[in-house]
């Protein structure tokens, strides 16, 4: 991660995309960023209705924007990153989801007040990698499996209601599911037949909280993706993976198979619902592939 102290001008266009089925009031977050908007700043909100919907209005609207600001959770952050790399087009994040990971990770500002502070004030620019699974790119975690499944479960209005602990009911649902056996080849390793609860593409390396890490060498600018294939298929054995998980070292565990790659392909039987960023799409199989420093993103400028 790299870039300098880059304040943004006044006279520039900024174009909001924003989630308004989020935990915070989507208004409030509006008025904010039209309230602390320096002089000049021409400001364009746009709200979505649908996934996928963040992709379309920023490839629609923000051409030629200065900063495009995802006000949501994480998949509404992937969405928009997803049609804003490769334009050079800095991305702001105002936090407003049920976890907020990649944010978080990055040391933004969950308070909506300081978010817009950083994106109209002081920062730094960093160029983070991304994955891309199909014709999504993620910038946290992709997965099959447990984490798939729970996120299709879980109830939309308790998540806005109680945040990440709306996952633990479905969590619970979604481990007893049948497992699946899953087929996974990359230039490195060649899986195959593999009875697995989880399958994890990790760009970044934390889940529900920055201080639960997976495993301390899963970086957002390494120019790799790390898999993590859990083969553990009895409670004790999952409960000695989630151990592992207490010293950031999942992928030593011996129920784990852990490797790096630039690209790798997933297959499954029966197939599997895959998750990016917390969006669920469609059954493996599925490609999925490292694109190094993708996107361009706002966050805290580093101390003095």
């Amino acid at each position: 991660m790299s870039g300098g102290e880059q304040p943004v001008e006044s006279s520039v266009r900024v174009v909001a995309v924003v989630n308004p089925a989020t935990r915070r009031d989507p208004n409030r977050i509006v008025a904010i960023l039209k309230e602390l908007a320096p002089v000049g700043t021409s400001l364009e909100v746009y709200e979505t209705s649908h996934q996928g919907h963040a992709s379309d209005i920023v490839r629609q609207h923000a051409t030629g924007a200065d900063l495009v600001v995802a006000v949501g959770g994480d998949g509404t952050v992937g969405e928009v990153a997803n049609a804003a790399y490769g334009s050079g087009t800095p991305l702001g994040i105002i936090p407003a989801g049920s976890t907020n990971i990649v944010a978080r990770e990055l040391g933004i500002p969950t308070d909506p007040v300081k978010a817009v502070r950083l994106l109209y004030g002081p920062h730094s620019l960093v160029r983070l990698d991304a994955g891309i699974c199909g014709d999504r790119i993620f910038l946290h975690m992709a997965g099959a499996g447990v984490d798939s499944l729970m996120f299709d479960l879980t109830n939309p209005q308790m998540k806005r209601r109680v945040g990440w602990m709306a996952y633990v009911p479905a969590a619970g649902r979604a481990l007893s599911r049948p497992l699946a056996r899953y087929t996974i080849t990359s230039p490195e390793v060649c899986l195959t037949n593999i009875r697995s609860p989880l399958v994890l593409v990790a760009n970044g390396g934390s889940i529900i909280a920055p201080s639960i890490v997976l495993d301390r060498r899963i970086r957002f600018d390494d120019g790799l993706l790390d898999v993590l294939v859990v083969t553990a298929t009895r409670a004790d054995h999952l409960a000695r993976v989630l151990a592992r998980m207490a010293t950031r070292s999942m992928g030593d565990s011996p129920f784990v198979t852990h490797f790096v790659t630039r690209e790798l392909e997933i297959s499954a039987e029966p197939a599997m619902s895959v998750q990016v960023d917390g969006d669920v799409l469609g059954p493996t199989p599925v490609s999925i592939r490292m694109q190094p420093a993708m996107v361009n993103v706002v966050v805290p400028a580093p101390a003095p």
